[in-house]
């Protein structure tokens, strides 16, 4: 019997092959889940996906400031240093989260909290025009950014911010440098500055 010249027959016959693609993903999933998940706890499981704040050193850094800032404080998050513009660095919405009923305030907000196109406008302007992480402005800059700190300490002003938290935008280690003030003071903090894990670039583009 010669093999059938329908077209339907050929469509048919290609639907079903791609309907089994999802079927065998979900059967994949499922395997997972039932040899290295089923039966750990919440936590174990979000560990598990090495989620940036799920790990012990962002869970560290949160109790540490936690312990010290009070729970009415309102603090301000800024970034000081590093390359990292993905998503996962956004230390600031964690803390947000972990630290409430804190209120945490950054500036600049309508770029830091919308999508992942608008972060990376966030990170250049606190470092090309505020220069948060040290680096020259030139004469313009200087003046430019003499004048964001102007009408930024009248914005800020009516907040009654007393507390300041620094930390570097990388997924890895970003409370290596971390500091923490109080009215323009420091405040030791003590925290384990080791490597986070995360996932790397292989294991994200496989998500």
């Amino acid at each position: 019997m010669s093999p059938s010249k329908n077209p339907w027959h050929w469509a048919l016959g290609a639907c079903l092959v791609l309907g089994l693609v999802p079927a065998l993903g979900a059967f994949h999933e499922a395997r997972h889940f039932a040899s290295t998940r089923m039966g750990s706890s919440e936590a174990e499981q979000l560990r598990e996906l090495r989620l940036p704040w799920t790990q012990p050193q962002f869970l560290a850094m949160a109790a540490a400031l936690g312990e010290i800032v009070p729970e009415d404080a309102k603090l301000l998050c800024t970034p000081v240093g590093g390359t990292e513009q993905k998503g996962r660095s956004r230390w600031f919405l964690f803390l947000a989260d972990s630290l409430y009923p804190r209120q945490v305030y950054v500036r600049h907000p309508a770029p830091a909290s919308g999508t992942l196109m608008d972060y990376p406008a966030w990170l250049e302007y606190h470092f090309e025009v505020l220069g948060t992480d040290g680096r020259a402005l030139g004469f313009a800059g200087d003046i430019r950014k003499e004048e964001e700190e102007q009408r930024l300490a009248e914005a800020l002003e009516p907040l009654g911010i007393e507390w300041e938290f620094t930390y570097r935008v990388d997924s890895r280690r970003p409370f290596e440098d971390s500091k923490l003030y109080h009215n323009g003071v420091l405040v030791p903090l003590a925290v384990d500055a080791a490597p986070m894990e995360v996932l790397d670039e292989a294991e994200e583009g496989a998500e």
